[in-house]
């Protein structure tokens, strides 16, 4: 799947698509909407989006928070106003599924 059909499918069908890639496709995606929105440093957001979610409290929509991180980090304003969301989306799956991995194997 290439990342500007990532863009542009509708949500359901991303949602089914999150489900079933591998972590290291959803990196590659990520990576890209990342320079594509003008910035090269995936590591340095992931790692804010990390710490963002470990700060918030569980009453907080952890989703608006790495959604407004996103924006608020990248040099270039999407021309997509979705495009945050759907990078947020694809990090909180990729987040989740590298502490589900960590926490399997302790």
């Amino acid at each position: 799947m290439k990342t500007h059909e990532i863009i542009s499918m509708q949500e359901a069908e991303l949602v089914s698509a999150l489900k079933t890639m591998p972590v290291e496709e959803m990196e590659a995606h990520a990576k890209q909407i990342v320079s594509d929105l003008g910035s090269d440093n995936y590591g340095g957001l992931m790692k804010q989006a990390m710490q963002t979610i470990q700060d918030s409290d569980a009453s907080t929509n952890r989703f608006d928070l790495v959604k407004q991180l996103i924006k608020e980090s990248m040099p270039n304003e999407a021309i997509m106003s979705d495009i945050y969301g759907r990078l947020a989306a694809i990090m909180i799956v990729i987040i989740s599924r590298k502490l589900t991995g960590i926490m399997a194997k302790s």
